[in-house]
């Protein structure tokens, strides 16, 4: 039995949708209760996804480029890294290095020592405590804020002892924490503009309370499709009656959703079987974001390579990293409340953990990212359609290739 104290805690503070989502939440009313999907009515123009675009080797390079160096990446939650820890992260095929000092402040280096370039941190698959960044090959230590703290043998370097300040430093990226999450720029001359670059999205997400939550565990594995093909997944609702028949759909309606844009991010909510009964008794708005993830699961694709989906009682933090044209590492962290981090309910997240990992995303949507590949280097499609209930595509693939702009060799 879960104590009181446990429970009272838990308690859900009463906030009102703000505009973005309560006006999705009402478009999926009205889809409800006039029994006709919003696609239904569109006049959309069916859309086409040339195929070269998930197995050209020039796309993803241009890709690396235009989406994986410039733009602001998620690299972590902010539960993830403690005062005094450092985290190796070399998803983005940078070596990175994320460290909060003693004060709490987050920072970004290249994983690199100044001295001869070697690795200074191992990628353990966690954060690992230390009160300073020790170079394994010659010793030369950093503090975790980045200056340059000790040189074995100083007086071997033209510059001795009196080394100039910021001359051997780590090399500082761009980084920031925002909305419980760490980004990063990995690119030393890049800049970043959170507010700017999240748009709309940035007034919407504080009522989501991703910074409430915790870190409870992270999946991570690689498989033989190109990134792309998992974004597409979490787009549209389309398949969710047929790929997960005996999984989830018996939770969700069948193509009820509404979705938005903010600059290049997209945010949807997925109508639930739940909001079917509040829709007919002319229920209220929910009073908190506890009880809108009862009527419909809010999504995000952050762009390029994040996906939120806000189940009932837990958050699947998505990141796709494209290590070749077809292969990918999947990223998958679950966040849970961090009132019910505590030893009585990790049977509860264990179990769900692998329900969704194993039972949802592994022998479903990935399984078919993994054929859809396949089927692409056949040659029987040289494009994609993309139907009027999968539009949500059509928008991320449109902003991908306005980014990318013309990519030689491809048709």
């Amino acid at each position: 039995m879960r104590p009181a104290a446990s429970a009272a805690a838990a308690a859900p503070v009463a906030t009102a949708p703000p505009a973005a989502t309560a006006a999705m939440l009402e478009r999926v009313r009205t889809q409800i209760a006039s029994h006709r999907a919003e696609w239904q009515d569109s006049t959309v123009a069916e859309g086409r996804i040339a195929a070269q675009r998930y197995c050209a080797p020039e796309v993803w390079q241009a890709e690396l480029q235009a989406l994986f160096r410039p733009l602001p990446l998620i690299a972590a939650h902010s539960s993830e890294i403690a005062s005094g820890q450092v985290l190796a992260h070399d998803g983005y095929g940078v070596p990175l290095l994320l460290a909060r000092d003693a004060q709490g402040t987050m920072r970004c280096f290249l994983n690199v020592c100044r001295h001869r370039g070697m690795r200074l941190v191992e990628d353990s698959g966690a954060a690992q405590t230390r009160a300073s960044v020790v170079c394994p090959y010659h010793g030369w230590s950093y503090k975790l804020d980045g200056p340059l703290r000790h040189r074995l043998h100083a007086e071997a370097f033209d510059d001795g002892a009196a080394c100039p300040a910021g001359a051997r430093d780590l090399v500082l990226l761009p980084c920031a924490e925002r909305h419980g999450l760490v980004w990063v720029v990995p690119d030393p001359q890049g800049s970043l503009d959170l507010p700017a670059y999240l748009d709309g999205l940035d007034a919407e997400l504080p009522y989501l309370g991703i910074d409430r939550l915790c870190h409870f565990r992270t999946i991570e594995a690689e498989y033989p499709a190109n990134w792309k093909l998992i974004i597409d997944a979490f787009l549209e609702p389309y398949h969710i009656r047929v790929l997960h028949k005996d999984t989830i759909y018996p939770y969700f309606t069948d193509g009820i959703t509404a979705g938005e844009r903010f600059g290049p991010h997209i945010y949807s909510l997925v109508a639930r079987r739940a909001a079917q009964d509040w829709a007919a008794a002319g229920g209220e708005p929910p009073a908190t974001q506890e009880a809108l993830r009862l009527l419909a699961t809010p999504s995000q694709v952050i762009f390029p390579n994040t996906v939120t989906i806000f189940h009932p009682d837990y958050l699947s933090l998505i990141t796709l990293y494209p290590t070749g044209p077809e292969t990918l590492r999947w990223t998958h962290r679950m966040l849970i409340p961090a009132d019910k981090a505590t030893p009585d309910w990790t049977p509860h997240w264990e179990k769900t953990f692998r329900l969704i990992e194993q039972g949802v995303f592994q022998k479903e949507d990935i399984h078919c990212a993994v054929g859809i590949q396949r089927g692409l280097k056949s040659g029987a499609n040289t494009h994609l359609a993309v139907g009027r209930v999968e539009q949500a595509l059509s928008w991320f693939h449109d902003e991908v290739a306005r980014r990318l702009g013309p990519v030689a060799g491809l048709t």
